[in-house]
């Protein structure tokens, strides 16, 4: 059984333990395009309590998600997991919860303004997945594909201005994301008694963690050998 300690890098944790993204979330950690920070170094920087958190994170459960550890998944597995994983459920529910957010924030516009700024980050986001899963289909899997399984040369250096956006694209998303829970009291309802607010609240932070943990899997395993080629360069 893994023991969590604090020389250990963020991305790792998050592999041997997949409940550890909620806690991260929680705190504001950004395991994305941060995971190769140890535990140590992000306490220090995010401020929080060392000792809880490694408490808590040996408490949680270490069982894979869904029975699947992609830990143990190659690069073109990984492709196929993420496609049938998120791509269809999130280009359908972007836009409807989008509309919903609107709904809200229109609602709650003179006693909790900042919903208004929070469906605006959220409209950024929505916009910049729609695009991000676009151009990963059509251009970047592929490409990834031939690269991964013929050590393609002509495919890698297509890739590299790829590569490059979209992990600019991971940095806004996990950026608006967390001025999202800022603004959101980490998606705490205003009333609980009200259906749209406690609907739109639980969504949000449903998609919140399905999308950091496909960007996860993008950042710290499916472009882990492409970046490290790229850096030994």
């Amino acid at each position: 059984m893994t023991t969590i300690n604090e020389n250990m890098k963020l991305k790792d944790i998050c592999f041997k333990i997949p409940q550890a993204t909620q806690v991260f979330r929680s705190l504001n950690v950004d395991f994305v395009t941060e995971g190769d920070r140890t535990l140590a170094r992000s306490a220090e920087e995010d401020d929080f309590e060392l000792t809880s958190v490694l408490y808590e994170l040996n408490n949680l459960s270490k069982e894979p998600k869904d029975g699947i550890d992609v830990s143990f998944m190659d690069q073109v597995s990984i492709i196929k997991y993420i496609e049938n994983k998120y791509y269809d459920d999130l280009l359908d529910e972007l836009p409807v919860l989008y509309d919903y957010f609107e709904k809200m924030a229109k609602k709650y516009k003179k006693d909790k303004p900042e919903f208004t700024q929070a469906a605006e980050l959220f409209y950024n986001i929505y916009r910049e997945m729609v695009v991000h899963i676009e151009v990963e289909q059509e251009d970047v899997y592929p490409l990834l594909k031939n690269y991964y399984e013929h050590d393609d040369q002509t495919s890698y250096e297509a890739l590299k201005p790829h590569i490059t956006r979209l992990l600019d694209e991971h940095k806004n998303i996990v950026n608006w994301f967390s001025q999202i829970r800022h603004l959101t009291n980490n998606y705490t309802p205003v009333d609980a008694n009200e259906p749209l607010n406690v609907f739109v609240l639980k969504r949000l932070e449903d998609n919140d963690k399905n999308i950091m943990m496909l960007l996860h899997l993008e950042n710290n395993l499916l472009f882990n050998p492409f970046r490290e080629k790229e850096a030994n360069v």
